[in-house]
């Protein structure tokens, strides 16, 4: 019976000093001001990812202690955004083309579909960097790096064709479709 009432009073101990414990650090945290980047540079969008008449972009941020590895990471991330984001348009484009057309068509055979998902490492060769810029967060080591990727849409559109050229007819069906016009 002692055994069980000195483990209670054991635990209980150990529970108190982790409740208090807790509050402080979370007192320190909130009388400590919040130090961030102050501002996203003026050339940096409310998205990831836009288009214009004549290129896709995307634009992404990183942090490291470093300028030069905050940029390419960035950058890197930012061309990983771009690649998805022309493979999830394309498939929104296929989906609406596919109700246009039918299925004869061809835009639903799973051979085109598997095709279709690969095309994104089109982008890899014509990716262009635009704009970076690095910041410094006062009081940390830290920086911030922001970058801007892009690929032209008429390349691009391009190098997709000769990818899909074994599925010439749903290709064709996609690019005449009216949803082809957002891309």
């Amino acid at each position: 019976m002692r055994h069980i009432i000195l483990s209670i009073a054991v635990l209980g101990l150990v529970g108190l000093f982790i409740s208090c414990s807790g509050s402080a650090e979370m007192a320190e945290l909130q009388d400590e001001p919040q130090k961030e980047v102050s501002n996203y540079p003026s050339w940096y969008p409310q998205q990831e990812f836009v288009s214009d008449e004549e290129k896709l972009f995307a634009y992404s941020t990183a942090i490291d202690s470093d300028s030069a590895a905050s940029i390419e990471k960035a950058k890197s991330w930012a061309v990983k955004e771009l690649k998805s984001s022309v493979s999830d348009k394309l498939e929104q484009i296929r989906s609406e083309a596919l109700v246009e057309y039918g299925s004869e068509s061809g835009l639903d055979e799973a051979k085109f579909l598997m095709a279709l998902r690969r095309v994104k490492n089109a982008v890899d060769p014509l990716v262009e960097t635009g704009k970076t810029e690095v910041k410094r967060t006062e009081g940390y080591e830290s920086v911030y790096g922001f970058a801007e990727v892009s690929v032209p849409k008429d390349e691009l559109i391009k190098r997709i064709g000769k990818r899909l050229g074994a599925h010439e007819k749903a290709w064709n069906a996609m690019k005449d479709s009216k949803a082809f016009s957002k891309f």
